[in-house]
């Protein structure tokens, strides 16, 4: 069954924004809040005054690193392409500043029918479930494509199709018992290694339809 609507994460999927998270690990390390993650700092300490400050510094940071991105796979072409037939949203845990700059410089503002960024939710499954409301989308008419197995995770658990992008030298096996393409697999949801092959794969599941 095709979809009507193509929500795609931003950073690691469409561009690469190279920023030091060393130092934003060392920011959030002196921060109140118990994480020990940048997901897991936004997570626990959204809303707080912890998260405001560091979200502040992070979006300078952000804003900098998108006058050096890396675009990916002719993202903007194919993005360009598919919103000539769907609707487009987009979500990440940048800044919304930092991703309107980025879709800016894209050229995809004009695809950009709705954006979720870190302010306004905790994490990529709550991001989803916004995107979604936001498109007024019946979830089963509705396809993900991120570059993180929780891309996958967050698909699944708001009920619509996915497609996750793993880039490069990947290490799928977590552990002796943790298999991350067996997992993900096992939810109906493929895995492309580049943006290229998961709209073809999208095409070959008839979740879309190419000019």
């Amino acid at each position: 069954m095709a979809v009507k609507s193509i929500i795609f994460d931003v950073d690691g999927t469409l561009v690469l924004l190279p920023i030091d998270w060393d130092s934003v690990s060392k920011l959030i390390a002196v921060e109140s809040c118990s994480a020990n993650s940048f997901l897991g700092f936004v997570y626990k300490c959204h809303g707080t005054e912890s998260f405001w400050r560091v979200h502040k510094v992070l979006e300078g940071l952000e804003l900098e690193a998108v006058k050096k991105l890396i675009v990916l796979d002719n993202s903007p072409d194919f993005v360009k392409g598919l919103c000539r037939r769907y609707l487009v949203g987009f979500v990440t845990m940048q800044s919304r500043d930092a991703a309107e700059a980025i879709l800016s410089r894209l050229g995809l503002i004009d695809c950009m029918k709705v954006l979720v960024s870190r302010e306004s939710a905790r994490n990529r499954v709550e991001q989803v479930a916004k995107a979604i409301k936001m498109l007024s989308a019946e979830p089963d008419k509705v396809l993900f494509i991120g570059d993180k197995v929780l891309d996958g995770f967050a698909a699944y658990v708001n009920g619509i199709r996915a497609v996750v992008v793993l880039r490069g030298n990947t290490c799928n096996r977590v552990s002796d018992t943790d298999y991350i393409i067996e997992d993900l697999e096992a939810l109906g949801i493929p895995v492309a290694k580049s943006l290229a092959e998961a709209i073809e794969i999208s095409a070959k599941m008839n979740w879309i339809e190419l000019l």
